[in-house]
């Protein structure tokens, strides 16, 4: 039975292996999932962000076909 730390080290050892730029984004993502402070929205991502959670509290959302266009577009 594979472990989560085993799976750690295996991804680890993938991302060794990417190019730095995409290394960074790694080390970003996961110094933002390990940091235990909340994470505050900027201004720029809340104006983004609270029309959609407005909607959705209204139930209005994306009807299936757009969903499912959306997800099943290949990707480039």
């Amino acid at each position: 039975m594979t472990t989560t730390e085993d799976k750690l080290e295996s991804l680890f050892a993938k991302v060794r292996t990417l190019p730095k730029a995409r290394q960074e984004l790694a080390v970003e993502a996961l110094s933002e999932i390990a940091d235990e402070e909340t994470y505050r929205l900027s201004d720029e991502e809340r104006a983004v962000l609270d029309p959609a959670l407005a909607r959705a509290q209204r139930g209005q959302f994306a009807p299936d076909g757009e969903v499912d266009e959306v997800l099943n577009k290949p990707w480039p």
